[in-house]
């Protein structure tokens, strides 16, 4: 769980600014951003507060923790109280109830699996630092989709999870500056940390000079095409008919196809 934490923290970190307006916010019955507890009388062997840091950071790692070993179903708001020692009640001074929590915990989840896009961009970026610009292009997007794809084959639960933002989440994801409050000022996606896969995306479909796409394809296009393809692929291995199979090597002919099609989407 090391990288939960250190996601959180970094999280925590960038609500902090925001700690003032969501406290008045849950005076009036709205969700609570991340900000201090306040002290109540304990309810039966739980507590209302919380001694051990930041509780909106701990409930979202619990909600994490959950959702890694079973999905979206997994996190409700009793157990991770439970796991962070606290009443329901203390929950709902940050959360409005189950959904949302689910909300922020895929958030989270997303900006996992963008982690792990870019960490694998960044290798190979370093590691064909001196190959030709086409066959340095080719290789940084096929790490990009090895990384989604190692991600979903081996963390599920959270794959799984990624599915669960709602719509303004998801419209926040997708850069919808009108669709952003002031807590979610730390999904705006920047150049060292992207928050979805679309944005890994992006940035490793803009070619450099003097490549071109060939004239029947846009970087849109290759976007839509490769995003449909490492979803679908994620979501049958993960859950639908190819659950079963040999996962290694159908991703291994999965990544050959990708590289052909590439190579055939630039301009010779």
């Amino acid at each position: 769980m090391d990288d939960v934490s250190h996601t959180c923290r970094t999280l925590s970190r960038r609500d902090g600014v925001a700690a003032d307006s969501h406290r008045n916010r849950a005076r009036q019955g709205r969700r609570q951003g991340p900000g201090m507890t306040r002290t109540d009388r304990p309810a039966g062997k739980h507590r209302d507060t919380y001694h051990h840091g930041d509780l909106h950071q701990a409930l979202v790692s619990a909600g994490l923790e959950l959702a890694r070993s079973g999905g979206a179903n997994a996190v409700v708001l009793r157990e991770v109280t439970r796991r962070t020692g606290v009443s329901p009640n203390a929950a709902y001074r940050h959360f409005a109830g189950r959904e949302d929590l689910l909300d922020e915990v895929a958030a989270v989840a997303n900006e996992l699996l963008a982690q792990a896009m870019n960490e694998a961009v960044l290798r190979a970026r370093a590691e064909f630092a001196g190959s030709e610009p086409r066959e340095r292009t080719i290789e940084v997007l096929l790490a990009a989709c090895r990384g989604y794809i190692d991600f979903a084959l081996n963390e599920p639960g959270w794959f799984e999870v990624c599915w669960a933002l709602s719509d303004r989440s998801l419209r926040v994801h997708l850069g919808d500056i009108e669709a952003r409050s002031e807590r979610e000022r730390r999904l705006v996606p920047s150049d060292d940390h992207p928050v979805s896969a679309p944005d890994v995306l992006q940035a490793v479909t803009v070619l450099p000079e003097p490549l071109k796409w060939v004239r029947t394809m846009t970087s849109e296009d290759v976007r839509l095409v490769l995003r449909s393809t490492l979803f679908g692929f994620g979501l049958l291995a993960t859950a639908g008919t190819m659950r079963l199979e040999d996962h290694d090597q159908q991703a291994g002919r999965l990544l050959s196809v990708i590289r052909s099609s590439i190579s055939d989407f630039i301009e010779p």
